[in-house]
């Protein structure tokens, strides 16, 4: 009877024991699973704090291009004034964003010119030389030039082609260290090393939207030009000219002293263009073109 006895007790204990680390095991798994889901929490609240603090709505409603020119005054001490911050540097350098909606117009490419056409810059009232960034549309076909000025040269640009016409879609010009990046409806459409490793030239002037300014550059006198390829070989362009605001709309214009991450622009998306019109009226469709990576 006492062996018999013995034998329960034992395999009571064993039993006991196993259930015992089993039960530790759990929690520190949960412990764990907390852990990182609180770790979570915190880096997406700071990453959105991070956004909207450092966020500058210069043109928070829907624009319509025509005879007027939009204008974000820089000058802190006018009390208008809507002054971005200069770039929250990281440790990769200079950063930061402009995000908006943009929907063109057919009518823009109507004259099948080589021109740019305005929706956007940071400078001077006049195109040239202060781009930083500028943002035009060209009027021979649907793609977009965005320049990006740096210490090395005022002529940076990248074009972004098939653009959607007639219908909304969502840019982003972002610069992360030496680097510029385009992203359209979400998607990084174009990365670009600024001329000479040097990084994007940050200056003080307002920025405009739909300008009706008209400028020509020819390579003759703006010798920075002869570099460019555009300006050289059979047919080449022996001019860059600014031929005014390019005609369509322009919504929730926002500038980020920080380069967004693909969260944030995401967000920014969702947000769709502002149902507050400023200009002449126009339909304004409620939907981005979502057939754009598709060529449909």
């Amino acid at each position: 009877m006492a062996d018999q006895a013995v034998i329960p007790n034992t395999l009571s204990s064993s039993f006991m024991g196993s259930s015992v680390i089993a039960q530790v095991l759990t929690a520190l798994v949960l412990i764990v699973l907390l852990y990182v889901s609180f770790a979570m929490a915190e880096l997406f609240y700071k990453s959105f704090k991070n956004m909207w603090i450092n966020k500058v709505e210069l043109f928070p409603n829907t624009y319509t291009s025509g005879a007027k020119m939009f204008t974000a005054i820089q000058n802190p001490t006018n009390p208008a004034a809507l002054t971005v911050n200069v770039s929250n540097n990281q440790r990769s350098g200079v950063e930061f964003s402009y995000s908006m909606f943009v929907y063109l117009n057919s009518d823009t490419f109507s004259t099948g010119n080589a021109n740019l056409y305005h929706i956007l810059h940071k400078g001077y009232g006049q195109v040239y030389p202060l781009l930083g960034p500028g943002i035009f549309s060209w009027g021979h076909t649907n793609t977009l030039r965005v320049f990006m000025n740096c210490y090395d040269t005022w002529n940076n640009y990248t074009d972004i082609e098939n653009i959607p016409v007639d219908k909304w879609f969502h840019l982003v010009v972002s610069c992360k260290g030496n680097t510029l990046h385009v992203y359209i409806n979400g998607n990084l459409k174009q990365k670009v090393a600024l001329s000479g490793n040097t990084p994007p030239y940050q200056n003080y002037g307002n920025v405009y939207l739909f300008s009706s300014r008209k400028m020509n550059l020819s390579k003759d006198i703006t010798t920075s030009l002869q570099k460019d390829s555009m300006f050289s070989g059979m047919g080449a362009l022996t001019a860059l000219n600014f031929a005014g605001a390019a005609k369509g709309m322009a919504s929730r214009v926002y500038y980020f002293s920080y380069a967004l991450t693909y969260t944030e622009i995401q967000s920014l998306m969702n947000m769709g263009p502002s149902s507050n019109m400023e200009g002449a009226d126009m339909a304004i469709t409620p939907y981005l073109s979502d057939t754009w990576w598709a060529n449909r």
